[in-house]
C-alpha cells in the first residue's frame, strides 16, 4: 500500500493525525496524484456495491480539503477537468460513477473560501410550445396527455415530454412548429413515424402530413434524428438560407443555433449529404460537417459528446468558454456577460444537465474563474 493510499484511508477512518492530515492535503494539492486518487475512490465505491455511507459533515470535510486544496494553477490558457471534481464529490457524497458531478443535498463551500453566495436556478423539465396551422398556440406542459385539437383534422398524441403525429383526415397542405424555450427539450414523433429530439431554444416546423414526393422540415437550434427510410420521399433538413441536409434513412445531429459561429451536422448511422450554395458534401457514421458561411469542412466527431444533451449530460472535450456558456445559458435561461472579454479557458469532462446551476458554477469557483450571478446574469469578471 502507498503512503499516499495510507492517508487517504484514515482519512476516510477519520484516524489520522493532525500532522498526517497536512500531509494529505499537501499530496492532494500535487496533481501527480490525481490518477491515483481516482483508483482510490473507485476502489471505495466497488467495496460498498451501494451508497457510500458517509456522514454528510464528514463528506462535507473530506470534499472541502479537496475543493480547497486543488485548485487550478492561473494560465493564459487553461484546460479545467470537469470529471476530476466531479469523481471527488460523487465518491464522497453519493457513491455513483465517479465521472458524473451529481448533487448532494446540500452545496458545500470550502473552508476559508470566498465563494460568492448564489441564486440557485434549475433546470426546467421537458416543455414545449406548438403553434398549429391556424396560428393558435398550445403550452404543451398545461395540458394532460391525450388527444391535441385541431382545425386541420390531424391525429396529434401529447404523451409525457413527446408529441406524436399519426395521420388523419387532413388533404390540404398544412403546417405545425414545435418550438422549445431555453431550459425545455422534447421529443416528437413526424407523420411518417420519424423521430427529433429537440434541444432547447429550438424550433422545427413540419408539414402535419408528408403529401408531396419528399419530406422537408425547417430547423432552428439543435435536435436529433431518427428518420424513417423511404427511398421514393427523400428526407431534408433546412437550417437557413441554402443550407440543408438530404438523407433517405439515417441518424444524426444538427447544431444550427443562431448564436454559433458555425453549422455542425454529425453523422451517427446512414448517410446525409450536407450542401450549401456552392458545395456538396456526403458524411460517413462519425463524422462532422462544419459550416460557416458557404464552406463546409469535413473532421472526425465525438458522437458521445455531440448528442450527450439527448441522454441529460453536458459533456466537454477541451471545449472553449463561450460554447460552454452558451449551453449554459440556453438550459438555465441566463445571460452570460464577459465583462473583460472572454477568457482563454478550455473545459473537458461530463457534468448531469439536472444539476442546480449553483453546482455547475462550483467548478467555474474551483478552477479560479471569478464570477457574480445577478439576477438571471452570469458576469465573468476576470
Amino acid at each position: 500500500m502507498s503512503y499516499f493510499k495510507s492517508l487517504f484511508r484514515k482519512s476516510l477512518e477519520r484516524s489520522y493525525t493532525a500532522a498526517e492530515e497536512k500531509e494529505l492535503l499537501e499530496l492532494i494539492a500535487q496533481s501527480q496524484h490525481d490518477e491515483e486518487l481516482l483508483r482510490l475512490l473507485d476502489e471505495v465505491i466497488a467495496e460498498t456495491d451501494e451508497e457510500l455511507v458517509l456522514p454528510e459533515h464528514r463528506a462535507g470535510e473530506i470534499l472541502s480539503i479537496i475543493l480547497h486544496t486543488r485548485m487550478q494553477r492561473k494560465k493564459q490558457h487553461r484546460l479545467v477537468r470537469m470529471g476530476w471534481w466531479a469523481a471527488a464529490s460523487v465518491c464522497l457524497l453519493l457513491g455513483a460513477s465517479w465521472f458524473y458531478f451529481r448533487h448532494s443535498a446540500r452545496t458545500i463551500v470550502p473552508s476559508g473560501s470566498a465563494a460568492l453566495a448564489i441564486q440557485d436556478i434549475r433546470p426546467a423539465s421537458q416543455s414545449a410550445m406548438l403553434t398549429l396551422a391556424d396560428g393558435s398556440q398550445v403550452a404543451l406542459d398545461s395540458l394532460q396527455p391525450g388527444s391535441i385539437s385541431n382545425t386541420t383534422g390531424a391525429a396529434i398524441q401529447l404523451q409525457k415530454g413527446s408529441i406524436i403525429y399519426s395521420g388523419g383526415q387532413q388533404t390540404a397542405a398544412a403546417y405545425n412548429t414545435l418550438s422549445t424555450p431555453r431550459g425545455r427539450i422534447f421529443h416528437l414523433v413526424l407523420p411518417d413515424g420519424s423521430e427529433v429530439w429537440l434541444n432547447a431554444a429550438s424550433s422545427i416546423r413540419y408539414p402535419i402530413a408528408f403529401t408531396g414526393t419528399e419530406r422537408v422540415v425547417e430547423l432552428t437550434g439543435e435536435a436529433y434524428f431518427e428518420i424513417k427510410q423511404a427511398a421514393t420521399k427523400p428526407f431534408r433538413v433546412k437550417t437557413g438560407d441554402h443550407q440543408e441536409i438530404r438523407v433517405l434513412g439515417t441518424g444524426f445531429n444538427v447544431n444550427a443555433y443562431t448564436n454559433e459561429p458555425e453549422m455542425a451536422t454529425t453523422l451517427l448511422h446512414g448517410s446525409v449529404q450536407v450542401v450549401s450554395t456552392q458545395h456538396k458534401m456526403i458524411l460517413k457514421p462519425g463524422q462532422q460537417a462544419v459550416m460557416n458561411n458557404d464552406a463546409i469542412r469535413l473532421q472526425q466527431a465525438d458522437t458521445s459528446q455531440v448528442t450527450a444533451w439527448k441522454e441529460g449530460m453536458f459533456q466537454f472535450d477541451n471545449t472553449n468558454i463561450q460554447t460552454v456558456m452558451n449551453q449554459l445559458e440556453r438550459w438555465y435561461d441566463i445571460e452570460v456577460i464577459y465583462e473583460k472579454g472572454i477568457p482563454d479557458i478550455r473545459f473537458g469532462g461530463k457534468l448531469e444537465r439536472d444539476l442546480s446551476l449553483s453546482h455547475v458554477l462550483r467548478i467555474l469557483e474551483i478552477s479560479n474563474v471569478h464570477y457574480q450571478l445577478v439576477g438571471k446574469k452570469l458576469i465573468i469578471t476576470q
